[in-house]
């Protein structure tokens, strides 16, 4: 009866039962790896491949590796009148220990790929500080001192050592002290410069830290990692690529660095403990001499300085009561100024002195106890005491004003009374210092809210302008992966207006004179595609690789810029014996 059936089936209609029956029996996964063995902290690529489309189920592979990111592409192929279509998934993997690791079936639409034995072999040396030394990207990390007390500042200094170019998209973690109450402060921008080590050239970047433990004990720091893209040293040749620029995904870190934190030792008798490498108190006055005279306000400004200190780590100074005076303080100014040796904290005090009688009047020394962490000894910073003569004001001892004598002119010359010449009418002090205190206040406030202004509308616009690029490069993504050449020229010269908001770019080859090498012959060959006789084909998903590792960092007033990004981004140099 089959039989019967399936002759009087069409023969087109039979010859698709069997290309579909055919289709389903090469249904299965296959899984392959692009390299074996690998190594730990460096990232493989992992390829599934099936004829059906569908989500591949990659929770297995979290026991194992860090999943990085993923891809997904699809081939046709015509061979003798057949047909094939192959769907990849590129997912790129990061092993999480060293060992015999299996990686295990994986499934898609309910066929499962072949488990895969990797070897991962450890990372050894390469992985340290100094003995890193004879890899091509290694970490060092120094903290100086080891030791210290608790508060007192800690110079932490990282150092990213490479003979390699680093691909956009690299980082550095921050400073981590888990069991620790750690203040942890950056010490001003990244500083770049060339070294030599056993003979090997390296670039290194370098970034600083100022640490300030806030309780004693043993501490570790976590590790620092490296975590970014390396662009492969085995492109070159004649005939490289530009648009085909391969980078691979690695991850390295320090060891770990080990403090130990002291309490404030018992001896130290200040009301405040200041652990610093040096402290110094100076005073100035608004006028020089400083001349006194009851009832007249002069300015005493008084400065801490310590270095090694942050600036809210001082306290203020002489706001007791001085007998003989009225104290009027300002509010304190405090600076924090990042240098070779951490930082310097610097705290000003201004202060209204009013004599209130006339005489000699005592102001007595300012002290400051503090700890020099150099000689590991108390210290004191001091003002002297003085005595100053304060002169008698335009009021007396008994508080009245000098009477005001007058003279009259006879009655019919119309002349007014008018004031003997050498006395005068105090209307006091008082007023005015009142209006000067309400300006001050007033200008105040009014820079307050004028500053507060200033920086809601520079975060305005930042969001605004970064929001605006991510708009822009996701078009321009999805253009290029669809090989649309006429749209990517538009997307990337708005990109251009965003970058360059002045004297902006209008054609690509006047884009091409701003950018990297690379890329400025990349953009230049996308404009030749444009108004070429012969159509050729342009590969958007290699030019997209290319813009997105070497574009332009957008400029601070344009409010772009990735986070984390510049700093470690660099563009490729050439190398001794390139």
């Amino acid at each position: 009866m089959v039989t019967s059936l399936f002759k009087r089936l069409p023969a087109a209609l039979i010859a698709v039962l069997f290309a579909l029956a055919s289709a389903s029996s090469f249904a299965s996964v296959k899984a392959l790896v692009d390299r074996n063995p690998v190594t730990l902290d460096q990232s493989f690529t992992l390829t599934l491949q099936s004829s059906e489309d569908g989500d591949p189920v990659l929770t297995p592979l979290q026991q194992d590796f860090d999943i990085l990111s993923q891809g997904k592409s699809s081939s046709y192929q015509f061979i003798n009148g057949q047909s094939s279509h192959t769907i990849s998934w590129q997912i790129v993997l990061m092993p999480k220990h060293a060992g015999q690791i299996q990686i295990p079936p994986l499934s898609v639409n309910g066929e499962s790929s072949a488990a895969i034995a990797l070897t991962v072999t450890a990372a050894g040396t390469n992985q340290g500080n100094a003995s890193g030394q004879g890899s091509n990207l290694f970490l060092e990390v120094g903290a100086e001192p080891l030791t210290g007390y608790v508060q007192q500042q800690i110079l932490l200094t990282v150092r990213l050592y490479r003979t390699v170019d680093l691909g956009q998209g690299s980082t550095l973690s921050e400073p981590k002290f888990p069991n620790a109450n750690a203040v942890v402060e950056k010490l001003g921008q990244d500083r770049e410069f060339q070294t030599v080590k056993n003979g090997q050239d390296y670039a290194v970047i370098e970034r600083r830290y100022a640490i300030y433990p806030q309780k004693s004990g043993q501490f570790s720091m976590d590790p620092i990692q490296f975590d970014g893209n390396v662009v492969d040293g085995n492109q070159g040749g004649f005939f490289a690529d530009p648009f085909n620029q391969h980078t691979s995904h690695v991850r390295t870190h320090s060891e770990p660095v080990r403090i130990s934190v002291k309490p404030a030792p018992a001896r130290f008798s200040g009301k405040q403990w200041l652990p610093a490498a040096e402290l110094t108190l100076a005073e100035n006055w608004s006028q020089d001499p400083p001349a006194f005279k009851v009832g007249e306000p002069i300015t005493r400004t008084l400065t801490i300085s310590a270095q090694g200190l942050t600036a809210s780590q001082l306290s203020a100074l002489a706001s007791d009561a001085l007998d003989g005076f009225k104290l009027y303080p300002d509010q304190a100014t405090l600076k924090d100024q990042p240098g070779n040796n951490g930082i310097t904290g610097t705290r000003e005090q201004k202060i209204a002195l009013i004599p209130t009688r006339a005489g000699k009047l005592d102001l007595p020394a300012i002290e400051v106890k503090w700890w020099n962490t150099r000689t590991d000894k108390e210290q004191v910073a001091q003002l002297p005491a003085r005595s100053v003569t304060v002169a008698a004001g335009q009021i007396d001892r008994n508080g009245t004003a000098p009477p005001v004598v007058q003279s009259q002119a006879p009655i019919d010359s119309g002349a007014q009374s008018v004031t003997v010449p050498g006395m005068r009418v105090v209307g006091g002090w008082w007023p005015w210092l009142s209006l000067a205190l309400a300006v001050g206040w007033l200008a105040t406030v009014l820079a307050w809210w004028s500053v507060s202004r200033k920086k809601k509308s520079e975060t305005a616009t930042k969001r605004d302008a970064d929001e605006s690029f991510r708009k822009v490069e996701a078009k321009l993504k999805k253009v290029c992966l669809e090989n649309d050449a006429a749209r990517a020229t538009e997307q990337l010269l708005a990109w251009a207006r965003l970058r360059w908001p002045v004297n902006s770019p209008t054609s690509l080859t006047a884009m091409a004179r701003l950018c990297a090498p690379a890329l400025a012959e990349a953009l230049t060959e996308l404009d030749k595609t444009r108004y070429a006789k012969l159509q050729t084909d342009w590969r958007g998903e290699a030019f997209w690789r290319l813009f997105a590792a070497r574009r332009p960092a957008a400029s601070v007033s344009a409010g772009a810029g990735e986070s984390g990004l510049a700093p470690l981004y660099a563009e490729p140099r050439s190398t001794a014996g390139s």
